[in-house]
C-alpha cells in the first residue's frame, strides 16, 4: 500500500472523523470512501476480536462496493489500547484484511491509520505521534459529542405527574372502538371520554397528518398530543405511514396511507413509490430524522409500559434510517425485553444482525447537506 495522504492532510482527516460521526469513534473501524478528491462520508463498525477480522473486512468492503463512484478508501482504526502495542501497530490483522478485500474489489487504499490511547500512527510508517495534533486540528473542538459510539441512547428523564397525565389521556384513546388507521378510513368516529384527548381527535379527524411537522419542531408535546402519538405507534399500519411522512414528506405519507388502505382491502398491487421502511428512495433529510428521533425519545420517556415497546421500536427504526445500527439494535433489544412479540423490533434487530443498511446510505446522489464532503490532498 502506498501512503498518498500528506501528514498534514492525515491530521486534518483524523480530526474531522468525530465531527462526521457526531461521537468519539472509540473501539471502531472507520472507513472513508473517496471519489476523486472528495470523501463520501464515513462508515463505522465495531472493532472485532482478532478472529473476526476477516468477517468484518468482508462486510465493510461489501458496503463500500455499493457506493457509486467510490474509487479509494482510507482505513482508520480507533482503539482504547495503545496504537503501538509492542508487536507493531494494533489491529494490524484487520488493516491487512481490509486492504486485501479492497484490492480485490478494485478499491485503492490511500491511507491506513491507528488512533490509540497513547497517540496515533500510520500502518505504513509506524511512528507514534501525539494526540494533541488531532485535538489542535479539530474543526469544532467545543461541539457536544457522545464519548463512545454506544453512548447517547439513554432516554431523557420524565416527570412522574406528566407520565400519569399521559397515561390518563392514552386510556381514553385506547377505549375507542377502532384503531387510528381504521378510524381514518372506516369510522365510526366517536369522541374520547377526556376533553384534551378529544380535542386531539378532532384535529386528527380533520387531517391525520396535522401533527407530523409540529413533532419536528418541538419535543415538548402536551400530554394529549403525546398520547395521540403513542396510540398511533401501537397501530402498525399508521405507524409505518407516519414514519414515511417523516422520512419523505407528508405527500409521500398520504400516498402510503392510500396504498395501505387498498392493501388492507385486498388489493395485490405493489406500491409504485419507494418503501421508506425498507430504506428505499433518495436519502431523507438527516435534520428531519434527527428531530423525529428526539421527539420519539421524549415520547418513550413518558410512555406507560403498555406503549413503551412501540415507542422504542420507532426510535430503533429512526436510528437505523440515520445509519446508526448500534443505537438501532439497542432500542430494539429494549423493546423486545418489554414485548418479545414486537414484530417491528424483531425486524429491526434482524436488519442490524445481518448488517443491512438503508439503500440511501450508499446513494451519494441523494445525500443532503448534513453529509459532509471533504476535499483530500
Amino acid at each position: 500500500m502506498d501512503t498518498i495522504l500528506r501528514h498534514s492532510s492525515a491530521v486534518k482527516l483524523l480530526a474531522s472523523i468525530p465531527r462526521q460521526l457526531e461521537r468519539e469513534p472509540r473501539g471502531s473501524l472507520v472507513l472513508i470512501p473517496i471519489s476523486g478528491r472528495e470523501t463520501l462520508g464515513a462508515l463505522r463498525l465495531d472493532l472485532p476480536l482478532d478472529a473476526g477480522a476477516d468477517a468484518v473486512a468482508d462486510l465493510a468492503i461489501g458496503y463500500l462496493c455499493r457506493i457509486p463512484n467510490a474509487e479509494d478508501v482510507i482505513t482508520t482504526i480507533w482503539t482504547d489500547s495503545p496504537a503501538l502495542d509492542g508487536d507493531g501497530v494494533a489491529h494490524e490483522a484487520l488493516a491487512i484484511a481490509i486492504a486485501e478485500r479492497a484490492e480485490a474489489a478494485g478499491l485503492r487504499v490511500t491511507g491506513e491509520y491507528c488512533v490509540g490511547d497513547d497517540g496515533w500512527t500510520s500502518y505504513a510508517r509506524p511512528e507514534l505521534r501525539s494526540l494533541a495534533e488531532l485535538a489542535e486540528a479539530d474543526p469544532d473542538p467545543h461541539a457536544a459529542r457522545a464519548r463512545h459510539p454506544r453512548a447517547g441512547a439513554a432516554l431523557p428523564r420524565a416527570d412522574a405527574a406528566d407520565r400519569e397525565e399521559v397515561a390518563r389521556q392514552l386510556v381514553a384513546l385506547e377505549e375507542l372502538p377502532t384503531d387510528p388507521f381504521r378510524r381514518i378510513w372506516e369510522g365510526p368516529r366517536p369522541p374520547a371520554a377526556v376533553a384534551e384527548a378529544d380535542d386531539e381527535l378532532r384535529i386528527f379527524d380533520a387531517d391525520p397528518f396535522a401533527g407530523v411537522t409540529p413533532a419536528l419542531i418541538s419535543t415538548d408535546a402536551a400530554p394529549a398530543r403525546a398520547a395521540m402519538w403513542m396510540w398511533i405507534f401501537r397501530c402498525p399500519a399508521l405507524r409505518d405511514v407516519m414514519l414515511t411522512a417523516w422520512a419523505g414528506g407528508v405527500d409521500e405519507g398520504r400516498r402510503a396511507c392510500e396504498w395501505q388502505q387498498e392493501w388492507m382491502a385486498g388489493s395485490q398491487e405493489t406500491p409504485e413509490f419507494p418503501i421508506r421502511l425498507a430504506g428505499e428512495g433518495a436519502r431523507p433529510s438527516a435534520h428531519r430524522l434527527r428531530a423525529a428521533l428526539d421527539f420519539c425519545r421524549g415520547l418513550a420517556a413518558r410512555a406507560p409500559r403498555t406503549h413503551l415497546a412501540a415507542c422504542l421500536a420507532v426510535c430503533g427504526w429512526l436510528s437505523w434510517a440515520l445509519g446508526n445500527s448500534t443505537h438501532a439494535a439497542e432500542y430494539a433489544d429494549r423493546a423486545l425485553e418489554i414485548d418479545p412479540r414486537s414484530s417491528f423490533a424483531t425486524l429491526i434487530r434482524t436488519m442490524t444482525d445481518r448488517g443491512i443498511l438503508p439503500g440511501w446510505a450508499f446513494d451519494p446522489a441523494g445525500r443532503d447537506a448534513s453529509v459532509r464532503t471533504e476535499r483530500v490532498t
